[in-house]
């Protein structure tokens, strides 16, 4: 089998590049930095794209099976009018582009279209568990960027063509996301929590989203998926978690949403955000999560 995979570098995709590679698949990799297309080599295949400015080398669909695509600008850095054109355009020009290399080949042999989607579709809510089926859309910037941004994919999906949308939530790693900046601040006594710490993170391991993904393309499987752990907690908990790893106190008071509302506009929506989102979809497909307690993916990321 041949992957292609886009956002290959990213904190998801080096996983999933290891994962594919140890299992002896073959590997072709879309990339926008020019200086990895000279270093394709037998495992790899590199070629270079630019989604934003609608280039892509048509070469990347040669003998591809299944195309994960893991692309999109950082959606952690200050929403200005420029970056968040940026964070939503690059999500729906990568698929845009996609597509239309997909729907124009005379033989097609794309089985599978993976693209990551988001629980930021969902609205913050602590009353109601989020399931694939649930039809309340955030209306804010986030939910409104995923919504376009699973629609961008309908067309592949009447191609006939499976299309698997995964929604990704608070991935756990110290590599990369919002796990290592807590924990330093937390191990040196500067660790808090936002607002009443009452708002939920549905968070996942890192090594249970690349495996889950893989899991689902191998069982030829389509629709929505939530990608998260059985057991979301809440902010004060999640901190509150760390702290006891490593053995600190938390003596910083909370801070008041307001402040960070000052501080941060819109983009406050990332941090005080609060989803309940179930992972029951997933289980009852047959994955077993490695880390179903927040304490034991702690003691595995911070040793």
């Amino acid at each position: 089998m041949r992957f292609l995979v886009t956002g290959a570098t990213g904190l998801i995709g080096k996983k999933i590049v290891e994962i594919i590679l140890k299992r002896g698949d073959k590997l072709s990799v879309l990339s926008t930095n020019k200086k990895y297309i000279n270093n394709s080599s037998v495992s790899i295949n590199y070629y270079y794209w630019n989604p934003e400015m609608g280039i892509i080398n048509k070469n990347c669909l040669k003998d591809v099976d299944v195309i994960i695509n893991l692309t999109g600008s950082p959606i952690a850095q200050l929403w200005t009018r420029k970056t968040k054109k940026s964070i939503l355009f690059s999500r729906v020009n990568s698929v845009n582009l996609l597509k239309k290399l997909i729907l124009n080949q005379k033989e097609r042999k794309i089985k599978q279209f993976v693209c990551a989607s988001a629980i930021g579709i969902y609205p913050s809510n602590m009353n109601i568990e989020f399931t694939e089926q649930s039809k309340f859309v955030s209306k804010s910037f986030l939910g409104e960027t995923v919504k376009k941004w699973e629609a961008s994919c309908i067309s592949i999906e009447e191609s006939n063509i499976k299309v698997l949308k995964l929604r990704i939530g608070l991935v756990l790693s110290m590599n990369g996301g919002l796990l290592k900046p807590i924990a330093i601040l937390t191990k040196n006594f500067l660790g808090t929590w936002f607002g009443d710490g009452k708002n939920y993170y549905s968070w996942i391991h890192i090594d249970d989203i690349a495996k889950s993904i893989i899991f689902l393309i191998d069982n030829k499987k389509h629709g929505i998926y939530n990608l998260v752990s059985p057991n979301p907690v809440n902010s004060k908990n999640f901190v509150l978690e760390i702290a006891k790893y490593y053995k600190t106190k938390v003596i910083i008071p909370s801070i008041p949403k307001k402040i960070i509302k000052f501080f941060t506009g819109q983009m406050s929506e990332l941090i005080i955000i609060n989803q309940k989102v179930s992972s029951n979809k997933l289980i009852s497909e047959g994955f077993k999560f490695k880390y179903i307690e927040l304490k034991t993916a702690l003691e595995n990321l911070l040793k």
